[in-house]
C-alpha cells in the first residue's frame, strides 16, 4: 500500500487553467481552482505521475516490488521490517536497494541482505518532481475542464465519462509509455 505522507504545493496557476477552459472572468475562480486541484490529484492517483514533490511510505511482503511511480526522481531513505504479530520492527535500510527495471523503480533484495518471509517491510521514499510534460499538462487540464463542467452532485439526464483523449492519455502514463 501505498500512503502520502508528505507533498508540496502543485505549480499550476489558475489563470492558465481558466485560459485553457475559455473563461475570461474570475466570477468562478473557487470552483475553477477545485477543479484544477482535484484533476492533479486524480491525476497523480490513477497514473503514479507525480507533478510535485511527495513522499510517501510503500509496504511490501516480497524479496523484491516494484515501486509504480514516475514523473521524477526516486530516492529511497529508509527500510523496516515489521514481525508478523505487528509487536517488533527493525530497522534493515541496508538490506534493500532501489533501482530501474523496464521503465519502472524496483526495491530489491541485497545478496548480502536477510528477507524473512511472512514479515512486512515498510519504505520511505521521495519523489522530486520533473517538469511537467505538455501532454500531461494538457490531459491534467482537460480532467480539471471536465470536473468544472460536470461540478453537480447529480446530474439529471445521464453520467459523463471522462473524455476520450484524457482517458488515452492518462492510460498511457499510468503503463509507463510517456
Amino acid at each position: 500500500m501505498l500512503q502520502i505522507t508528505s507533498q508540496s504545493a502543485h505549480a499550476f496557476q489558475l489563470s492558465e487553467f481558466r485560459d485553457h477552459v475559455g473563461i475570461g472572468y474570475t466570477d468562478d475562480d473557487p470552483a475553477l481552482q477545485r477543479s484544477l486541484d482535484a484533476a492533479i490529484t486524480y491525476w497523480e492517483h490513477a497514473t503514479g505521475n507525480y507533478t510535485r514533490d511527495t513522499t510517501f511510505t510503500l509496504d511490501w511482503y516480497t524479496a523484491s516490488s516494484v515501486v509504480a511511480v514516475s514523473g521524477g526522481t526516486l530516492v529511497m531513505s529508509a527500510v523496516s521490517r515489521l514481525a508478523p504479530d505487528g509487536a517488533t520492527s527493525a530497522t534493515v535500510t541496508s538490506d534493500w536497494f532501489l533501482t530501474r527495471d523496464l521503465g519502472q523503480y524496483v526495491v530489491r533484495l541485497t545478496d548480502a541482505g536477510d528477507y524473512r518471509n511472512g514479515y512486512r517491510y515498510t519504505g520511505t521514499f521521495t519523489v522530486t518532481a520533473a517538469a511537467v510534460e505538455p501532454t500531461a499538462k494538457a490531459a491534467i487540464y482537460g480532467l480539471g475542464n471536465h470536473l468544472f463542467t460536470y461540478r453537480s452532485v447529480g446530474e439529471e439526464v445521464m453520467v459523463h465519462q471522462v473524455p476520450f483523449t484524457v482517458r488515452a492519455i492518462m492510460q498511457m502514463y499510468s503503463r509507463g509509455i510517456m
